[in-house]
C-alpha cells in the first residue's frame, strides 16, 4: 500500500509492507530518527487515511545493496481514523475466509462441488479381423518388478516469527518432518534477528 510521509515540511513517498492495529513498517528513503512524530497519508481502497505515527526503529541498507533491498522505518500508530481500522478488520476477515477455504480444499460451504456428468461413449461396430497364418509363439517375458510406492508428502507447518529488535512479524508455511525441523528451517533462512513465536500444523 502506498503512503506519503510528511516530515520537516517535505513529503516522502513510501510503501507499507506490514500493518497492524498498533504499528506499521514503511519502506521509504526518508531518514527519520527514532522518537520523531510525523503524519502520513495512507492510500486505502476507498479513502485516504491521515494518521499520526511515532518512529520506533529505522532500518538502514548499505548503498551496494539498494538494488535488492530497501530501507525503511518501523512506526507506532498514535492516531488513526475509523476507516483504517475498518479496512484492517476486512483484511483479517478475508484472510480467515481464505484459510478456511484452503482447509476445505478450496470449496465453499455455500457452493458445494457438483459431480460432473460423464457422457456415455458410443459403441463401435466390431470390425472382422483378417485371418493370418499362425506365427511361432515367443516365450513369455519375465514380469517387470512393480514400481516402488510413492513417498508420502512431508507434513506442512505454519511458523510465526517476529523480529528480536522490532515489531515486524511474519507467517511462513514450510514442509518439514516435524515442528522442530520447521522452526529450524525458517530461523536458519531468516537469520538471528528473528525469533520463534508459534508453530502450528496445517
Amino acid at each position: 500500500m502506498t503512503c506519503r510521509v510528511h516530515a520537516d515540511g517535505r513529503q516522502h513517498n513510501g510503501i507499507v509492507l506490514d500493518l497492524s492495529g498498533s504499528g506499521l513498517f514503511i519502506q521509504t528513503s526518508a531518514k527519520l530518527p527514532p522518537g520523531i512524530r510525523v503524519d502520513i497519508d495512507l492510500s486505502l481502497p476507498d479513502d485516504t487515511a491521515r494518521m499520526q505515527i511515532e518512529v520506533v526503529r529505522r532500518k538502514q541498507v548499505p548503498a551496494q545493496l539498494l538494488t535488492v533491498a530497501q530501507g525503511g522505518i518501523g512506526v507506532r500508530i498514535l492516531t488513526a481514523p475509523e476507516s483504517y481500522y475498518r479496512f484492517l478488520h476486512e483484511l483479517q476477515e478475508k484472510e480467515r475466509e481464505a484459510l478456511r477455504l484452503a482447509a476445505q480444499g478450496g470449496v465453499s460451504e455455500a457452493e458445494p462441488a457438483k459431480p460432473r456428468a460423464i457422457a456415455p461413449q458410443p459403441k463401435l461396430a466390431a470390425t472382422p479381423k483378417p485371418v493370418a497364418s499362425p506365427k511361432p509363439v515367443a516365450p513369455p517375458r519375465p514380469a517387470a518388478p512393480p514400481p516402488p510406492p510413492p513417498k508420502p508428502p512431508e507434513p506442512r507447518f505454519r511458523v510465526r516469527v517476529c523480529q528480536t529488535q522490532g515489531a515486524r512479524s511474519r507467517v511462513i508455511d514450510v514442509a518439514a518432518v516435524n515442528a522442530d525441523a520447521a522452526s529450524r528451517q525458517v530461523l536458519g533462512e531468516l537469520g538471528q534477528e528473528w525469533k520463534l513465536l508459534k508453530v502450528d500444523p496445517l
